[in-house]
């Protein structure tokens, strides 16, 4: 899956507030999702489904219960912001020496800055070291491409960033950065 659809964030959104409303913290087929809804948030990670022992614990009991993952939160936090922003200008100094080189289109260097500025709100925040890595990165003007020196935590980041990016916008910068650094957010789920 790819980009998220305005249907599709509506219904993770509405999957969200009624699991916030539910003291047992599962969002059951009493809801009124659409049973396929759910099976297609939990295909991409962003939902889990409740296992038979936890059905059996919930009232009722249900066919199905599902609750966010820590991804569809920071897929709902990031969506907002991303649809809201635009590239603001930033410095260019010098990198660190310990770190592997990786570079990055300015699309998915925006992605990247948007998932800086919500690590307060994100379930999932940056590895250490990655904003000073994006504020200290440099632009190749000829290449309009920015390069950045980082661990391999900061680039599992970077991966993470961009599979959120593929959520609300597109999925080709995380395509690209796999293809080029071998690096892939893959949720856990399913």
């Amino acid at each position: 899956m790819g980009v998220l659809k305005d249907s599709e964030y509506s219904d993770l959104a509405t999957l969200r507030d009624i699991q916030d409303e539910n003291p047992h913290g599962w969002v059951t087929d009493t809801c009124g999702l659409a049973t396929r809804t759910v099976h297609r948030l939990y295909a991409t990670g962003l939902c889990e489904l409740a296992d038979d022992d936890t059905l059996g614990t919930l009232p009722g009991p249900p066919q199905w219960a599902a609750r966010l993952t820590p991804e569809g939160h920071d897929t709902l936090v990031y969506i907002p912001e991303r649809r809201a922003t635009t590239r603001p200008p930033h410095p260019t100094t010098t990198h660190p020496d310990d770190a592997r080189e990786v570079t990055l289109l300015p699309q998915a260097m925006d992605a990247v800055r948007l998932y800086l500025n919500l690590t307060g709100r994100l379930r999932q925040p940056p590895a250490p070291g990655l904003e000073e890595a994006v504020r200290t990165a440099r632009r190749d003007e000829q290449r309009s491409a920015w390069h950045l020196y980082v661990t391999d935590a900061q680039a599992d980041s970077i991966a993470y960033a961009l599979w959120l990016e593929a959520r609300a916008h597109t999925i080709r910068p995380a395509h690209r950065f796999a293809r080029e650094h071998h690096t892939m957010y893959k949720p856990p789920h399913p």
